[in-house]
Parts: C-alpha cells; structure tokens; sequence
C-alpha cells in the first residue's frame, strides 16, 4: 500500500493532475502499448508501458476514491471484501453478500478504521 499511496501523492504534480476521470481509458491504451512493445520483443519498451499501466491503474483508483469521497486504500478494501467471497469455492456471485461486506468497509471508513 506505500507505494500505491507515494504515486497517489504525485498525482497533484503531473500535468492531468490528481483528478483524471480519462484514467481508465488512458490504461486501456497504455495496455496497447505495452501489447506492441511485446510483440516488438522490446522488452525494456515494455517494462516502461508496464509503469505506465501502474500509474494510471492508481490513477483511476485516484478518481473513483475521489468521487466516491474516500481513500484509495477504502477502494482496496472494497475489492477484497467483494472478491474474497467470490473467491470461495463455486466462485458464487452473491449481490447481497457483497453489498452488505462493501458497506461494512465503508462503515469503518466512515468512522475512520482502516482494515
């Protein structure tokens, strides 16, 4: 988590800013370029794409933490409460079971315990 928080702290310092709400779709074209660089067997050209894809992958976290009012890592938190009941056996996909674990994440966001 420190180092998902130390680029979220350097996100104010790049030209889009903190707020980016084109950061999905800026990872979507970083994964291309990553693809390309791989199919060029350019492996350090890659390595690159790949930094980019962490970087705007925290960046999109970064904007939904945002407008949702809360932390990246309460963002963290949400998907491992939802995707640790997904990950029993069956993977079974229940919609109540995971509403209920995503608002106690937020419940203990909104009194400020962290997980």
């Amino acid at each position: 988590m420190d180092k998902i928080n130390r680029l979220v702290e350097l996100l104010p310092f790049m030209p889009s800013g903190a707020y980016d709400p084109w950061a999905a779709e800026k990872l979507l074209a970083e994964r291309g370029e990553f693809l390309a660089a791989l199919g060029e067997d350019d492996i350090i050209g890659a390595l690159t794409e790949a930094a980019d894809a962490g970087y705007c992958a925290v960046k999109h976290l970064a904007y939904v933490a945002t407008v949702l009012g809360v932390s990246v890592e309460t963002i963290l938190d949400l998907a491992f409460a939802k995707y640790a009941l997904r990950a029993r056996p069956g993977n079974p996909k229940d919609d109540k079971d995971e509403r209920s674990a995503c608002a106690a994440v937020f419940a203990r966001f909104a009194k400020g315990v962290q997980s």
